[in-house]
């Protein structure tokens, strides 16, 4: 009697299952997790199931073998062929049911109607008056639009991006074309000083940790330091100080995780050197940035009472500081490890998270000097991936029309040995390069800001919007992670009882 009870038990449960299934996939199918295709269709196996003899059921080893929870030979096969596609799920809408299609989970997302519709209006408000014509009379914006169109996945050409080093990019513009794109005139920096510059060249061909940190006492300031005199000249002794010291542990050569490389390297290589720039502040800690939270929040028209949409996360931000706008000029992503320039995590991040949160803080800078068309062109956002000890720098500006042009620095890396010492000092010198490029555009940002020449009407309305002046599109929204079983309009399973209805069979 009783596992005649313990098999009635679980074949109630199964059924309600089934049916909490069924009627939650008709309704919300899109928060249904991606292991539900796989549960129903043990279930339903289940159901076929009630057909057997009572025998069967009298069996335990068959019960256990049609548990919900445990696959089938058949299961196992069908899993293994998903996994082999990978595990993230598209809707496809059919006339009477939905159908699952598995796509690559580490890559791009499928574009659905909505994400090509929003393309499309976003090209068609574009004036043509104002587009990047080449001088061989090729535009850039239907250039971009053209291959966009073509593409199954999210491609930062969907945003307007423009990245000449992306081989699908570059096969749409000819040698000459692409040279003249890469020769438009970037937002002019001042260039080092000629005293930070000699003050590498001093460590050029050390390879002797002993000598170079004799060579770094001898170079230190003591109680002469002057934090506005010589700021970059110390924070190069610390850098390269704190890196002998990790050359010499031995831990740097290790297998070493994200936050390891981010405390142990990239905060002495990078974080110390704005530290005397008040206005900003290197936001650590997976922070998410403003400027995309913005846009989503905008697209979405919130109200009140809607959720607020958070954006996307970073491995640093460079954000202004203070109760005031958040003004965000910079961000970075990191990795533990470094395969190589095809790498998906670099593809991934390098290739299109990246670009798109630079995009959004350019646009909200852009926003806050009033799309005056002299400024736009002198401001830049950048960004760095950090993979294990390599890196490169990614730049983001508007050169024309409604183009953002990703630009990218050289892979540079981090020594771990003393006879490679000497590449640091390119990096160190490119850190203070981002520094003049981000203290340039917050000049910029402030000064533009104030263009007021009469303060009469100061407060009273907002300032009228300059029609003359074309504003950036915004970068596309990311396709949904659609995850959803397979269901079918007809329901194919008999409704059953709840566990202690007057209707069901008792429990005990």
């Amino acid at each position: 009697m009783n596992a005649r009870r313990q098999n009635r038990v679980k074949e109630t449960i199964r059924s309600k299952t089934i049916d909490i299934y069924q009627a939650v996939g008709e309704n919300v199918g899109d928060e249904i997790v991606d292991e539900c295709q796989q549960s129903s269709k043990r279930l339903k196996k289940d159901e076929q199931g009630r057909s057997r003899s009572g025998a069967d059921y009298h069996s335990e080893n068959n019960v256990e073998s049609q548990d919900p929870v445990s696959a089938s030979d058949d299961d196992d096969s069908d899993v293994s062929d998903q996994e082999a596609i990978d595990n993230q799920e598209v809707k496809e809408a059919t006339n009477d049911k939905v159908e699952v299609t598995k796509k690559n989970k580490t890559g791009p997302l499928r574009l659905s109607e909505a994400n090509r519709k929003e393309v499309d209006e976003a090209y068609k408000l574009m004036d043509r008056r104002y587009m990047w014509k080449l001088s061989s009379g090729k535009v850039i914006e239907d250039e971009l639009y053209k291959l966009g169109r073509e593409l199954e996945f999210e491609h930062a050409v969907h945003s307007f991006i423009l990245d000449i080093d992306d081989e699908l990019v570059a096969d749409c513009f000819t040698k000459t074309e692409l040279r003249e794109i890469e020769l438009t005139p970037i937002p002019e920096v001042p260039e080092l000083s000629d005293e930070v510059n000699n003050f590498l060249g001093k460590f050029i061909g050390k390879t002797n940790l002993k000598e170079i940190q004799q060579l770094i006492k001898e170079l230190s300031f003591g109680i002469d330091y002057d934090s506005e005199k010589h700021h970059d000249m110390d924070y190069i002794c610390l850098a390269l100080h704190a890196l002998i010291r990790e050359i010499e542990s031995g831990k740097i050569t290790e297998g070493n995780l994200e936050n390891w490389f981010n405390c142990h390297v990239w905060s002495m290589v990078f974080d110390h050197a704005f530290e005397n720039i008040k206005a900003i502040s290197v936001i650590r800690g997976e922070s998410t940035s403003v400027s995309t939270a913005t846009r989503k929040n905008k697209k979405t028209k919130r109200k009140l009472g809607d959720r607020r949409k958070i954006g996307r996360r970073g491995d640093w931000i460079l954000r202004a500081v203070g109760n005031g706008d958040k003004n965000e000029f910079g961000a970075g992503e990191a990795g533990k490890s470094w395969v190589d320039q095809y790498g998906t995590k670099y593809l991934r991040e390098g290739g299109l998270k990246l670009p798109k949160v630079l995009k959004d803080m350019l646009l909200n800078l852009m926003e806050k000097i009033c799309w005056n068309d002299e400024a736009r062109k002198k401001i830049q956002t950048v960004g760095i991936i950090h993979g294990g000890l390599m890196m490169t720098i990614a730049y983001i500006d508007n050169p024309m029309g409604y183009i953002c042009r990703l630009r990218r620095s050289d892979l540079m890396e981090v020594p771990d040995v003393a006879e490679k010492f000497e590449s640091i000092l390119t990096i160190l010198a490119s850190v203070l390069n981002i520094k003049s490029v981000v203290r340039e555009t917050i000049k910029i940002v402030q000064r533009s800001g104030q263009t007021n020449k009469s303060f009469k009407s100061a407060g009273l309305r907002k300032r009228p919007r300059n029609e003359s002046q074309h504003h950036l599109s915004a970068c596309m929204s990311t396709p949904k992670k659609a995850r959803v079983c397979k269901v079918s309009t007809e329901r194919p399973y008999p409704a059953s009882p709840c566990p202690g209805s007057p209707n069901a069979d008792p429990l005990i």
